[in-house]
């Protein structure tokens, strides 16, 4: 058996190879093993310019789509307080909650709103198109704002009238179902808006305020948050750069869309809170992470990654690898890319981010997994 330090050290050569022969900018990696973070280092920049500055496993990034995680967690939060149930529907909670089909979307189940089975297409658009800046992104020719609103028949008046996480509740009763809810899988990232808006109205309080005292206090995820304004004034913080040519991109912030992708943190503070998802902790039951991470649908074939087993849980895709049960999520748009993966019956878990677009994140979370496990 090699030594954890050796078998690290194998894993930094194998990094600073890859981003040798790749157009890489920065890229931190954390490692969790037995409830201890055994590794994190950060490899090239997170900004480039005249001065370019180092990553760290400290430097705030964007997540995506783990964010989704984290919204299925304060839900289950909830659920162990006996405030929701995940076979319950939605409209119980949210009496305004509607598709086209209300007949059939009143069937609509919490468990299925977090598994991406409630019926919902994907692609709908509502939730990103209401970032902020969104002109800015939608900006390499004159009319590619206009041709995105009409590939996802949205108007600018109904963006204006967006103001909140319930009026995106309500504009799902624009939305016809692509299938009777629970029977298929397709992945709407906009359905965790809904989920946010069901918390809220059941807690009584904002999801930020709540994740701040109930998960991100407890695991001491200090530079993890919602608040872009605060990660984008942190002297460590990241830019996010396009294709070979490394074109600085629009920051990823849309506060009202923050629970479907616009969460920040960092390596370190994922690799928390990737242990607090393998055993009991001061956030979730044994109860809740078995139900979070038990299957619920496979995934349809554009998701599998190759896997004929690949499935999805409640904010978690679940597959093998090498004979193993691997958990794991990650988040992707335009050059960001993060990934959150564990083996949860070695203790074992990786946070990879990175501000470029690429899948080495995934490259890089297989060899952890091949590395310290000796596979």
């Amino acid at each position: 058996m090699k030594s954890i330090n050796s078998k690290l050290h194998e894993l930094t050569h194998f990094i600073n190879e890859l981003c040798e022969k790749q157009h890489t900018v920065g890229i931190s990696v954390s490692i969790t093993y037995e409830n201890e973070i055994i590794y994190a280092e950060g490899f090239g920049y997170s900004q480039l310019g005249s001065t370019p500055k180092k990553i760290t496993p400290d430097t705030i990034m964007s997540i995506q789509s783990i964010s989704k995680n984290f919204m299925a967690t304060s839900i289950m939060q909830a659920r162990e307080q006996g405030l929701i149930y995940l076979e319950t529907p939605v409209v119980d909670y949210l009496p305004y909650f509607r598709t086209k089909d209300k007949k059939m979307s009143d069937r609509i189940t919490v468990r299925q709103l977090l598994s991406h089975t409630a019926g919902f297409p994907p692609d709908l658009g509502i939730a990103n198109l209401i970032a902020p800046n969104v002109r800015e992104i939608y900006s390499d020719y004159p009319t590619e704002f206009q041709e995105a609103l009409d590939y996802y028949g949205l108007t600018e008046e109904v963006l204006a009238g967006i103001r909140s996480r319930e009026d995106i509740t309500k504009w799902f009763s624009t939305v016809p179902l692509s299938y009777t809810p629970g029977t298929s899988w397709d992945y709407c990232t906009d359905a965790f808006v809904i989920a946010c808006d069901l918390f809220e109205k059941v807690s009584g309080q904002s999801w930020e305020s709540h994740l701040e005292k109930y998960v991100l206090g407890p695991l001491k995820m200090s530079r993890t948050t919602c608040n872009h304004e605060r990660v984008e004034s942190d002297g460590n913080h990241a830019q996010y750069y396009l294709n070979d040519e490394k074109l600085l991109t629009p920051y990823p912030k849309n506060p009202i869309s923050a629970p479907i992708g616009f969460l920040y943190s960092t390596s370190n503070d994922l690799a928390r809170y990737a242990a607090a998802h393998m055993s009991q902790s001061a956030i979730l039951n044994t109860e809740s992470l078995q139900i979070m991470q038990t299957a619920v649908q496979r995934v349809t074939e554009e998701w599998r990654k190759g896997s004929e087993v690949r499935s999805y849980g409640l904010a978690w895709f679940v597959d093998t690898y090498k004979g193993f049960d691997v958990i794991e999520h990650g988040g992707g748009q335009l050059a960001v890319r993060s990934l959150v993966a564990m083996i949860p019956s070695k203790k074992l878990g990786v946070a990879v981010l990175l501000n470029f677009n690429s899948d080495v994140h995934h490259t890089i979370s297989r060899k952890v997994f091949d590395i310290v496990l000796e596979l």
